[in-house]
């Protein structure tokens, strides 16, 4: 059974030994697209299930890696699929708008099926765009948290999630 190629939104691993690069892959959907799916056993090259072992542990450690590595929290819908010829296969299906995401506080957006950083520019956009979603009394600039000092916090908060290149 074929799923199609990765793309913007989707996300295929063979397996959950993979599960750190998984939760970095969700955050950058999220940062990018508000929704996404990720699948295990499944060949990201082709998108050929290639079926996996799938038992409670294996959903739970999926869920548990959603709501410990990603943040803010995301709490997906899990689904245990099996092929008509008897391949296992996971299915999570993932939503939210509390833009950034990180994963192990680092921030990514997603590109052409890829993970890249997020700039530092970018990053501050969506920073202020939450910010005045949030409004008044909710994180939105205000007395003492001018736009200025939330640029700082975002550039610091980046340089902090960024590795030094070099």
């Amino acid at each position: 059974m074929n799923l199609d190629m990765e793309n913007e939104a989707t996300e295929h691993k063979r397996s959950t030994a993979e599960l750190e690069a998984a939760m970095e892959s969700v955050a950058s959907i999220l940062n990018k697209h508000d929704h996404g799916e990720l699948y295990f056993g499944v060949r990201p090259r082709d998108g050929e299930v290639v079926g996996m072992d799938v038992s409670e542990k294996t959903l739970r450690d999926i869920s548990q890696a959603f709501t410990n590595r990603v943040e803010p929290r995301v709490y997906p819908t899990i689904e245990h699929l099996v092929t008509e010829n008897g391949k296992s296969y996971v299915k999570a299906s993932f939503s939210g708008t509390e833009r950034p995401y990180a994963s192990h506080g680092r921030y990514r957006i997603r590109s052409a099926g890829e993970d890249p950083p997020m700039n530092a520019e970018t990053l501050e956009r969506i920073m202020l765009e939450r910010a005045e979603r949030k409004g008044p009394g909710t994180g939105a600039p205000q007395a003492g948290r001018s736009p200025t000092r939330m640029r700082a916090r975002c550039a610091a908060s980046w340089r902090k999630a960024t590795p030094a290149e070099g």
